[in-house]
């Protein structure tokens, strides 16, 4: 009787025990729970690029960028734009006064911004690693330095360029960082045309202003960051 009546306490314990869990509301948790709180920071600073660009032209952009650093994974924005002088080979055919248009003094220009994702590898390292991409939006055109004392653009393009980068870090300071990276820089959607037209006058089809191809190249790019890093 007596180990009978243990056992039916620790029973009752337990469905008691059981009863009163049922009643509380449960803790919902995802796969990203951890027991550490989340650190918030940011980060901004300029950015220097090398590239191909053109007819396989060693080509710099300049510009820059920000994101918020949550953890090790950043997200922001960044705009970039060729400060490298190229101009184009391209001559065009007007067919109603008869003559051919020569854009060989027309500078190249070539810019670009969206948004800038990627993630930190053991960022507390004085040298680590780091990942990143660049989704943005531009524009190819050919502009005139010279026209009516402004600046005069030909022939714009609207483009999609892709860039996802591989970085290495180094810690300078607890405010500064250079980051060096590569990548390769992929561009989309350069599609205008103009009327071609051969040494006598005669029509040859269409022909594209530029070829995305041209500005599709591998990269390097050095940057100086500033923010407040842990």
């Amino acid at each position: 009787m007596k180990t009978t009546a243990i056992v039916l306490f620790i029973l009752m314990a337990q469905v008691s025990s059981l009863f009163a869990q049922s009643n509380e509301t449960p803790e919902f948790r995802t796969l990203f729970d951890t027991n550490k709180p989340v650190k918030i920071s940011g980060f901004g600073g300029p950015v220097i690029e090398f590239s191909s660009v053109g007819n396989n032209e060693l080509g710099v952009s300049v510009g820059g960028g920000g994101a918020v650093l949550v953890d090790n994974l950043f997200f922001g924005g960044y705009g970039m734009g060729l400060a490298t002088y190229h101009y184009s080979d391209l001559k065009t055919f007007d067919p109603i006064n008869g003559i051919w248009v020569d854009h060989s003094s027309e500078r190249i220009n070539f810019g670009h911004g969206g948004f800038w994702l990627g993630g930190l590898i053991n960022p507390a390292d004085a040298v680590h690693f780091a990942v990143s991409t660049k989704v943005g939006w531009g524009s190819l055109s050919l502009f005139d330095e010279k026209y009516m004392g402004q600046h005069y653009n030909y022939f714009t393009d609207n483009v999609f360029v892709l860039n996802p980068q591989v970085e290495v870090e180094m810690n300078m300071a607890r405010w500064l960082k250079i980051n060096v990276g590569v990548g390769y820089r992929l561009v989309t959607g350069a599609n205008k045309t103009y009327d071609y037209y051969d040494d006598n006058g005669n029509f040859g089809g269409t022909r594209k202003y530029f070829n995305s191809k041209d500005y599709c190249s591998p990269e390097a790019s050095i940057s100086f960051i500033f923010g407040w890093f842990w």
